[in-house]
């Protein structure tokens, strides 16, 4: 038998590589042109600050986090010069990731001191209530309004004519934004319960159980599906932490109902 018979290829297998290689040139090519397409459509005043909002989330999760904060400074600045965004719910969204940082090094970060857990626990709750107050800012300025009044609200703050928009679509920028806001309005109410989450979880390390129970059932009632919030108020009535079903890992809520 020669070396050539070895590695012989028939043809029926000569078919489906050439399909699979021509599926996976195609989905990489969706991709590119998809992603291509939303970057062209997200506000190139803050591109940057969703890229390093990314690239903070793709590195979070545990207690060294903390170590990436300088992502998040670097995106509240670039939220916090733009009038339009000075108080858009994205700098909640900053201040939130970093109270859970400082939280997680709380739980799980053996190394630090009893003092010093006591000092990221304040300085924990401090980024807690600064997520609160741009949450309910957001929600009492926006979640009211309907697509037509939040078209007519956006378009006064965004100027086709501003230098930042030359070379990009301005209308399907505007588009996107609106439809953003659109989805805030299901959305925000669930990130302030999440706040409220860790801010019930604070307390019970700061030994406050009544505050800490409260803030468990403000939580429930913005979002009842708060898996987290109902896990840590079965744990603080003391009973066992609530793991979510199969069912309900495979079938998550419609995060767009509200």
């Amino acid at each position: 038998m020669h070396l050539r018979d070895i590695f012989k290829i028939s043809k029926g297998t000569k078919v489906i590589f050439t399909i699979t290689f021509s599926v996976s040139v195609l989905a990489l090519a969706f991709a590119f042109f998809y992603y291509r397409t939303i970057n062209k459509s997200e506000d190139p005043r803050i591109l940057k600050a969703r890229e390093l909002l990314a690239r903070f989330d793709r590195i979070s999760g545990d207690s060294g986090s903390i170590e990436a904060f300088p992502l998040l400074d670097s995106a509240f600045n670039i939220f916090h010069s733009i009038p339009d965004y000075k108080s858009s719910f994205e700098t909640g969204v900053i201040y939130n990731n970093k109270c859970s940082g400082l939280l997680m090094m709380v739980l799980y970060d053996t190394s630090i001191s009893e003092h010093e857990k006591r000092v990221l626990l304040d300085l924990s709750l401090k980024y807690c209530d600064s997520s609160i107050s741009v949450y309910r800012k957001w929600i009492t300025e926006w979640e009211s309004l309907s697509p037509e009044e939040i078209n007519k609200k956006v378009s006064t703050n965004m100027n086709e004519d501003d230098p930042s928009f030359s070379g990009y679509n301005f209308k399907r920028i505007l588009t996107r934004r609106i439809k953003s806001i659109i989805s805030a309005q299901v959305e925000t109410p669930r990130r302030l319960s999440v706040s409220l989450t860790n801010k019930g979880t604070i307390y019970r390390h700061m030994l406050k159980p009544d505050s800490s129970l409260l803030c468990y059932q403000e939580a429930l009632k913005l979002w009842k599906d708060n898996r987290t919030a109902k896990s840590n108020l079965s744990v603080f009535m003391g009973g066992e932490p609530i793991k979510p079903t199969l069912i309900q890992s495979l079938f998550p809520p419609d995060k767009n109902k509200k």
